[in-house]
């Protein structure tokens, strides 16, 4: 199945004619949204470079999308471009990288331990709502080219003495490569040639359900299901030996093997879970973000004013430390939470802009 970009869009203007032609039951949006967090760097360093003031940490994750979505009745037709970074590691990982970085010696033994999943991908899609008196469940399928991707780990040991000191393996997959190959890779014949194609799959699925007239809850589980096809992906093994070591990992016979040839990637990522809940005497809103060791609490307290009540104001802090506002008038909703007023010392943040008309 091929998906052209020219295209994407075609889907909500085809359906936006449709509905343009029947009643007053359509509408379309637009928005961006991001969940990002970072621990042991602001998310600036982490996209730039880190510097010595680097925190122990144990994982960076971001989801971020800019989407389109037109719907008439129940049905929704969906394009997205999305970007999705999930890194997890051991905190002695992160000391070990910056000894190297900044030219320390490594004082102690440590363990090395690092998994890296990232994708940019554009979508297509749709959903469907299948609702009750007090109750509605959508599911909803997206198929994605992938733009570009990086899948990896890296495990080993660092011991502790003069220069540079470790024994590790590393296996990536990647169309960009974008890690140290210690110049140690021996040459060889390379068999067989990477796949240009990359398609990914998901499923998700939302529920919404009103226990009484003061209290609303909603869940929705994103990528309950999906599946990242690279095909024949370009994929780099090496079992390396860097300076002193006295205890292998992976046997090298010193220095360092490996192999680079491409390699059958079918991967997933885990599943992001989105639970909501509202309690409307005191417009008072709750959310729990959990995607893999990504946790996050939030509760928001909405004031409105205008003319009958038309537009609200909301104050949110979260279990990141993080405080921020809300705004929504309208078919307009803004959002924007930080843990630091600094924008190149946040760790933590959620933004989101959307706009909604309806017909």
């Amino acid at each position: 199945m091929v998906v052209n970009s020219r295209n994407l869009f075609l889907p909500l203007f085809s359906l936006w004619l449709l509905a343009s032609q029947g009643a007053s039951a359509g509408e379309a949006a637009i928005s961006v949204s991001a969940e990002a967090s970072s621990e042991p760097v602001p998310i600036d360093q982490m996209i730039e470079g880190w510097e010595e003031d680097a925190e122990s940490g144990e994982f960076a994750f971001a989801d971020m999308s800019v989407a389109a979505r037109a719907s008439y009745q129940n049905a929704t037709v969906i394009a997205e471009r999305r970007w999705f970074y999930s890194l997890k590691f051991s905190p002695d990982t992160t000391a070990v990288y910056l000894d190297a970085e900044f030219g320390e010696e490594t004082k102690v033994d440590r363990n090395l331990d690092l998994s890296a999943r990232a994708f940019q991908a554009r979508g297509i899609g749709g959903s469907y709502r299948f609702q009750g008196d007090n109750w509605s469940v959508t599911p909803e399928f997206m198929v994605y080219r992938l733009i570009h991707y990086q899948f990896g780990t890296f495990y080993g040991r660092s011991f502790a003495d003069e220069g540079t000191n470790f024994s590790a393996r590393l296996s990536y997959y990647f169309d960009e490569y974008r890690f140290p190959d210690f110049d140690t890779l021996p040459d060889h014949i390379r068999t067989g040639t990477e796949s240009e194609d990359w398609f990914g799959y998901s499923a998700s699925i939302s529920g919404e359900w009103q226990v009484s007239s003061d209290i609303n809850i909603g869940i929705r589980i994103k990528d309950l299901w999906n599946l990242l096809d690279m095909g024949n992906s370009a994929h780099r093994d090496i079992c390396a030996e860097v300076g002193a070591v006295t205890d292998a990992v992976c046997e090298s016979g010193g220095g360092a093997s490996g192999d680079d040839n491409p390699e059958t990637l079918n991967t997933s990522v885990k599943s992001s879970v989105i639970v909501r809940a509202e309690y409307v005497p005191e417009n008072l809103f709750v959310q729990y973000y959990w995607h893999d060791v990504y946790r996050n609490l939030s509760i928001e307290k909405r004031f409105s004013f205008g003319a009958q009540s038309s537009q609200s104001v909301g104050i949110i802090g979260t279990s990141r430390r993080q405080l921020g506002l809300s705004y929504r008038w309208s078919g307009l909703t803004a959002e924007y939470l930080v843990d630091d007023l600094n924008i190149k010392q946040v760790r933590d943040a959620r933004v989101g802009l959307s706009y909604l008309y309806r017909w």
